[in-house]
């Protein structure tokens, strides 16, 4: 990413010219270049140039912040090597389409002679192309700023190990106890006379304000005192129009938690509102409750602007709260004279030690050998008490051996400025953590700039945007791209580069955002290559890679202009004027696009200049009602490898030769409830993820007259890896005639595996009239609400001649790892007869199963490491026949139940006592239970220990004393529970003083 990440560049150019130069002779590629004298010289010559400008380019990367010499020289290089890599692209993509072309090769060859592409004519742009940019790169190579730099010839690599634990926001704050209680205190504080009153969080940058006023916001009696919260980030761009919306969403989110039928009446269908409506719903809406509103990192310094904010925030019941948090003391004093302002300072010592141990260390480090440690210490007070600056640096020591500490305590710690010395110092801090990440990661990093901040990434959606860039690289040819960019996320999470915004139960991250702070960096190592227009005017487009389009409404010229003064690989829309992109002028500018988002854009789409898009990676089309049809020029996008159609509600048809498009390997296809037919999706070579969700019309997956049309000669879904069908009501089978099963099964591929060879996630849920898929016997992971199909998975059916065979080849489910079941209407023996199956089921989430005895199957079940029961009120969790619930003892790996929503539960089974591996309990919504029992005590792996709405729950156990290990307590909303503790408080804490988290927020 512009000249921070270059290294990552030139590394891909090397391999693809030693790909060039060790084709034969005949070859497509080598015949472009064959055609001036001496061309696999001139590769070679080209390739020498690149290795030796590639080994200065690390050290350059760092020298450039302080020498404005190798920035320029930087700069050269890097639109150079843009050109190179653009060039190679051509050649690859061009090769790719004469081998995906099918006809009379005979034919075509005449035809491309005589076409205006004559491939002669342009073997030879490329030869003289490579000669030209050589020439340029050597001019580059010899440039005295060469000559000052060092080589570093290798870097850190990511690979696809194992995922480093990434932790939520709130396991990173650490000392804000005392914050905490004080802020809370002022905003329960109703004394003063207006309606709405303010507190400012004042500090600089890093300290943790946003982090502070989260937790505040997120705390159980916070949530009793105040009938309505909101949260708003505003960041740098004071609009009271757009701020005004996203209080107004807010609340929207917030109120669902009401009963408030007419305040959710007033804010329905509230995106199609006019924009001059809003304010006076606002001030409607705030004189219903008393409110909190959070205005999350406010930079405004100018009271008539916050005027025509402030007027409307009044109204609120006596006792609302308006939460401010700032770098500034002026603005805090702007939006009210009376503000209190509570002054967030560094933490202390201690407590910046403990953060930075838990960041170095991570948890469970008894003892620290004495010369890290003072390495650590001496890190710790330069920073000042600092949290970002203390997570950032610990993330990037965390896992290196002694002999890398002792290097940074000789060579890198003198670099680390001391915060308080110069005003920019905790922005130099970062830097210097940023400069010692691999180049992968700077790439993805820099990239996330693009987006403004405060913004929420969906971690899916950057994965893909990250791989169309070719920021993600597998260190052997064979890696799972989209695995290798988790760890790649993982790696920008646990340094704090990034942060986690929410996650799944398993803490599998779903989406991030980024501190402001980092959102600076990111903006700054991008130098100016991803950028957010608006068209405003007085902007310089030269230069930019990365566009994201904002702008409401803009001329078509000024579009042109922007495509003509820079080679975009990024474009993508949010809210734009859709009619700008009708023009052809448009689409054929953007030649150079890897990725391209084209959200709310009601428009046809051009029927040619798809085909100009040879670079494109990843296209989204999303809620465009104009598509009938999409254009067959799609099927020219050989390197397409991402594509999602959201919303697209009037598209009907696909084209015929889908299957030309080999290179794509995820397909989304949601809310298109026009969509009645899909092409043969099974002729995609490189398809891994498929994803149908919503399509109301859909009925079959597959639909032909004679079954004999069917290749067999290749496996069913060769590369399929994940397959989502979501509420697709009418979907009735996968084929509209079963006999094609028998087809493939007469006539099996090479693999011995006819169906799925590598399906492992399937996730069916919301389809009642499906009853009928091919086997998937090698999946792995399983939701599904669909007991039609479970049964016609576990039983041979008798209605397809051929599927004898197919029982006879496989054991159903007997690789399932992780089970998600609705099990509504589902038969007890059904259960057992599933569970009998898998030999290694490690997680299992059960919900509305009703009517089964689950110790009966418990058996089974000695691999279970996870188990969720949820709304589960008929379950018997101990069987009339096994009343000391002797069946627990089979679970014998059990790490972490979860109950909820279980009205039926009044105690623990005492059979839970035998799983002695148990180390976290969650109990929610468990309404009728009444006590844990002493033997909880016996739990001697036990870490955490989660109890919430549990209204009928009176008192901790005194076993919770024997808990030795266990370091985190998470209470809420359970009263009987809080009186008891406000009665008898002293009592109460002595069992639960020696744990190190308790977030009890009543």
């Amino acid at each position: 990413m512009a000249e921070a990440a270059l290294f990552s560049i030139a590394t891909a150019i090397l391999k693809s010219i030693a790909t060039e130069i060790a084709k034969p002779g005949g070859s497509f590629a080598s015949q472009k270049v064959q055609l001036l004298c001496g061309a696999k010289d001139e590769l070679k010559s080209l390739q020498d140039t690149v290795q030796t400008i590639q080994a200065v380019l690390l050290d350059a990367e760092k020298k450039q912040w302080h020498d404005n010499q190798v920035k320029l020289w930087l700069r050269r290089l890097k639109d150079v090597l843009y050109d190179v890599q653009d060039l190679f692209d051509d050649v690859a993509t061009e090769n790719l389409r004469q081998k995906v072309t099918s006809g009379n090769k005979m034919s075509k060859a005449v035809c491309v002679f005589f076409s205006k592409s004559n491939q002669l004519a342009h073997r030879l742009r490329v030869a003289n192309k490579i000669q030209e940019l050589r020439k340029e790169l050597d001019r580059i190579k010899s440039d005295k700023e060469l000559s000052n730099l060092e080589q570093h010839l290798s870097e850190e690599t990511i690979g696809r190990g194992k995922k480093p634990e990434v932790p939520s926001p709130d396991e990173k704050i650490i000392g804000r106890e005392e914050d905490k209680k004080t802020i809370k205190q002022l905003l329960f504080d109703s004394s003063s006379s207006p309606s709405v009153s303010f507190v400012a969080i004042v500090g600089k940058g890093g300290l943790g304000k946003t982090a502070l006023a989260r937790l505040v916001y997120n705390d159980g009696e916070v949530k009793e005192h105040f009938g309505l919260k909101m949260w708003v980030c505003v960041s740098d761009v004071f609009d009271v129009n757009v701020i005004i919306k996203e209080i107004l969403k807010s609340a929207k989110d917030n109120c669902q938690e009401h009963d408030d039928d007419e305040m959710k009446k007033l804010l329905q269908d509230l995106e199609n509102k006019p924009i001059d409506q809003l304010p006076s719903l606002l001030h409607e809406i705030l004189g219903r409750l008393k409110y909190l509103l959070v205005l999350d990192d406010l930079w405004n310094e100018d009271r008539d602007k916050w005027l025509k904010l402030g007027d409307w925030l009044e109204g609120g019941l006596q006792g609302s709260k308006i939460l401010v948090t700032t770098r500034s003391h002026k603005v805090a004093m702007v939006t009210d004279a009376k503000s209190v302002i509570h002054v967030l300072r560094g933490l202390s010592e201690d407590k910046s030690w403990n953060l930075f141990r838990k960041m170095a260390f991570g948890d469970g480090v008894e003892s620290l050998d004495p010369e890290l440690e003072e390495t650590g210490r001496d890190i710790v007070k330069k920073c000042a008490g600092v949290p970002l600056a203390i997570r950032t640096i610990g993330g990037l020591l965390y896992g290196k051996n002694k002999d890398e500490w002792l290097r940074y305590k000789v060579r890198e710690l003198p670099e680390i400025p001391e915060i308080d010395e110069v005003d920019d110092g905790i922005m130099q801090v970062l830097k210097f953590s940023y400069d010692r990440l691999p180049s992968c990661l700077k790439h993805c990093f820099a990239y996330c700039s693009l987006f403004p901040k405060d913004y929420v990434y969906d971690k899916e959606v950057m994965i893909h945007l990250w791989m169309a860039q070719g920021f993600i690289e597998s260190l052997n040819g064979e890696d799972n791209l989209e695995d290798v960019a988790d760890n790649y996320l993982s790696e920008l999470l646990c340094r704090s580069f990034l942060d986690a915004a929410r996650k799944e139960d398993d803490g599998e991250v779903l989406t991030f955002k980024m501190h402001d702070l980092m959102h600076d960096l990111a903006q700054k190592v991008a130098g100016g290559e991803c950028k957010i227009v608006n068209f405003k005017g007085g902007d310089n487009d030269r230069g930019i890679r990365h566009a994201l389009i904002i702008s409401k409404s803009f001329s078509e010229e000024k579009m042109v202009s922007l495509l003509k003064t820079s080679k975009l690989r990024t474009f993508l829309y949010l809210e734009c004027e859709s009619s700008v992109l009708n023009s052809p002028k448009v689409f054929s500018k953007c030649k150079h696009c890897r990725a391209l988002g084209l959200r709310n854009t009601d428009i046809p789409l051009p029927p040619s200049s798809f085909g100009k898009l040879k670079h494109l990676r990843f296209l989204n089309i999303s809620a465009n009602k104009s598509i009938q049809s999409l254009p067959d020029s799609i099927t020219d996008l050989v390197s397409l490898q991402i594509l999602g159609l959201i919303e697209c509600e009037n598209l009907k048809t696909f084209p015929r030769d889908l299957r030309k498009l080999v290179n794509l390997r995820y397909l989304s296809i949601k809310l298109c409830k026009s969509l009645s037919h899909l092409p043969p999706l099974s002729e995609l070579p490189s398809l891994r993820t498929l994803i149908l969700s919503r399509l109301d019309a859909l009925e079959f997956l597959q639909q032909t007259s004679d079954p004999e049309q069917y290749d067999t000669t290749r496996p069913f879904f060769q590369s399929l890896e994940k397959l989502s069908l979501i509420i697709c009501n009418n979907l009735k089978g996968w084929w509209e005639r079963r006999q094609v099963m028998g087809v493939y099964q007469m006539h099996p591929s090479d693999n011995s595996l006819s169906f799925f060879p590598k399906l492992w996630s399937v996730n069916i849920r919301g389809c009642p009239h499906l009853n009928f898929m091919p086997p998937f016997p090698q999946v792995e992971y399983l939701v599904t609400n669909s007991m039609k199909i479970l049964e016609q998975q576990l039983m041979v059916n008798p209605n397809c001649p051929s599927e004898a065979a197919v029982g006879s080849t496989f054991i159903p489910f007997s690789k399932l790892k992780s089970l998600g079941l609705d099990g509504s209407g589902m038969k007890p023996s059904m259960l057992e007869t599933l569970l009998r199956l898998p030999s290694n089921l490690e997680s299992m989430n059960l919900c509305f199963c009703n009517g089964w005895c689950l110790s009966r199957s418990m058996q089974h079940l000695s691999s279970l490491q996870k188990l969720s029961i949820f709304s589960c009120g008929g379950l018997d969790l101990l069987c009339q026949e096994d009343k000391h619930g002797t069946q627990w003892r089979f679970l014998t790996k059990l790490r972490v139940l979860k109950l909820s929503c279980l009205e039926n539960l009044v105690a623990l089974p005492e059979g839970i006592q035998h799983v002695t591996t148990l180390q976290s309990l969650e109990i929610s919504d468990c309404r009728n239970l009444e006590s844990l029992p002493e033997w909880i005590g016996n739990f001697s792996l036990f870490e955490k220990l989660v109890l919430s709405c549990c209204p009928k729950l009176e008192r901790l156990p005194l076993g919770m004393r024997n808990l030795t290990r266990l370091k985190e307590l998470r209470i809420c909303d359970c009263p009987a529970l809080k009186e008891r503790y406000l009665r008898d408080g002293h009592e109460e804490l002595e069992k639960i003083a020696h744990i190190r988290i308790i977030d009890w927020e009543d």
